[in-house]
């Protein structure tokens, strides 16, 4: 399972779970932040090993999805909280397989976001000009096999 299967099930996800509630940006793509938007980045991380013994190793691919959210600066910390609780159902806990399509049961899954207890949280907020980027993070793990 490669990084560009990783990134194009996460992009599904988010495409059909957001809704078009907003703009987003997606990762690898151009485009300005407007209020009322959202960028995705993929950051992938560590590999770790999860099974001994068997047939195929079981890896474990650690990764950090961030969203930024853009709100107006003028409507303060309202703005951006809605957002911030729609990406936190959106992602907590969720399983899902290689298409995007979130489960519920572990046996198809690829990704499985919020994985030891390592769940969605806030990491700052920045003000520049009229817009407020909040940056939302939630922690993924991928599986693979060698």
């Amino acid at each position: 399972m490669t990084y560009q299967l990783e990134r194009a099930a996460i992009e599904t996800f988010l495409n059909a779970q957001w809704a078009g509630a907003t703009p987003i940006i997606l990762d690898g793509q151009s485009g300005a932040a407007t209020a009322n938007s959202i960028s995705l980045t993929i950051n992938s991380g560590d590999v770790m090993q999860g099974s001994i013994g068997r047939a195929a190793n079981r890896l474990e691919y650690i990764g950090l999805v961030q969203i930024l959210i853009y709100t107006d600066a003028g409507k303060g910390s309202a703005a951006w909280r809605g957002y911030a609780e729609t990406l936190m159902g959106i992602f907590r806990e969720a399983r899902i397989t290689t298409a995007g399509i979130a489960i519920s049961a572990p046996s198809d899954e690829f990704i499985r976001f919020s994985p030891s207890a390592q769940h969605p949280y806030i990491a700052g907020t920045q003000t520049e000009a009229n817009l407020v980027t909040t940056t939302f993070n939630v922690p993924f793990i991928r599986y693979g096999t060698s």
